[in-house]
């Protein structure tokens, strides 16, 4: 159970995000690719010294109510100026539209971005899911929902999975927001309900994308053990899976879920644990 302690820290925090957000650099531009659907697009980040051919597919976060990926570009340039092309699709969002559209929008778009890189002539042999928060949730879907991918005729596995903060599994009491949130998302307080969009109970069959969870303690909306929990899920089906747990002052969820991608890697061990990740992936 997240404490309450944690969950004020998380609220008190937004408010120290402000200036970084404006004094950060938009050294790197990206390209709006529209898809057609809904006013739906992504964002391509181009990395201008790119070190890999390896792809960063990055989901936003915002409780699955808010939030777009303009919002979060500056996390898009970081994984850019780090030497990976990143592309940032959007979503529609809770209480309009309900988990299912949620999930077919990641989907579809995901769908929009393979199309997208065929018609361009690019490669990569690499692509990498990253999430933050709510887009950790939507991440660990489009890597692990086996029914949903073969609907949608995705047979590629991807070559990893990072979540930041991400709520994989609803099955244990956490915090009163991410009850709410959820509860908007999938219409229903009925968490027996919400099992039909929970990662942890999706996840049915082995595959080759390895993991990485980023979880704090102290996050005040998500609990650690509901990352423990999906870690050992994977472990059971033969899955490789990591926790790294965020130790850093600023623990919270909104800092490390997505604050840390305003200031450098050697001022954020987590930070620094993610590129590290993505690097050794990319040389494995």
């Amino acid at each position: 159970m997240v404490k309450l302690r944690d969950t004020l820290r998380e609220y008190f925090s937004y408010g120290s995000f402000i200036l970084p957000l404006l004094k950060c650099p938009k050294t790197i531009a990206s390209e709006r690719i529209s898809i057609g659907e809904n006013g739906r697009y992504f964002l391509h980040f181009k990395s201008p010294c790119k070190k890999s051919d390896t792809l960063i597919i990055y989901i936003h976060g915002g409780g699955w109510n808010s939030g777009s990926p303009r919002d979060f570009s500056f996390i898009g340039q970081k994984f850019a100026s780090e030497g990976y092309d990143c592309i940032m699709p959007d979503y529609r969002k809770a209480p309009k539209a309900h988990f299912d559209e949620i999930a077919d929008d990641i989907f579809r778009g995901y769908l929009a971005v393979k199309e997208y890189i065929a018609d361009r002539k690019l490669s990569y042999p690499r692509i990498i899911a990253v999430g933050s928060s709510a887009g950790g949730h939507l991440g660990a879907l489009l890597c692990f929902d086996s029914e949903r991918r073969r609907k949608y005729g995705i047979t590629e596995e991807f070559d990893g999975f990072i979540s930041l903060a991400g709520p994989l599994c609803f099955e244990l009491p956490q915090s009163g927001t991410l009850d709410i949130l959820a509860g908007n998302m999938f219409g229903t307080k009925d968490k027996a309900l919400w099992k039909c969009g929970e990662p942890y109970s999706l996840m049915k069959e082995k595959c080759g994308t390895k993991i990485l969870l980023i979880q704090s303690r102290h996050d005040g909306l998500v609990g650690f053990r509901q990352a423990e929990m999906f870690k050992e899920r994977a472990e059971e089906l033969g899955i490789t899976a990591e926790i790294f747990e965020v130790t850093e002052k600023r623990n919270t969820h909104s800092a490390y879920s997505a604050g840390i991608f305003l200031g450098d890697r050697n001022a954020s061990p987590a930070l620094d644990r993610v590129f590290e990740q993505i690097n050794k992936w990319c040389g494995e």
